[in-house]
């Protein structure tokens, strides 16, 4: 019987062992995913600003030089 709870004990240290660091995995892809979320906003916000202040409307453009 001691055995057995013995064995459990050490089953149970590796858990949480493993869960530990399942944690600390999804904290650093948690902030990998913020920081590129981020800079997708950010990128959209510069697309957004170039098409309202330099892009010309179809009409208002000059054809490619080997029309």
């Amino acid at each position: 019987m001691n055995d057995k709870l013995i064995d459990l004990e050490i089953r149970l240290t590796h858990q949480e062992n493993h869960i530990e660091e399942l944690d600390k995995i999804i904290y650093r892809q948690q902030k990998a995913m913020d920081l590129l979320t981020e800079r997708l906003t950010n990128l959209e916000k510069r697309l957004k600003t170039a098409a309202e202040n330099n892009i010309l409307s179809p009409s208002e453009e000059a054809p490619p030089p080997h029309y």
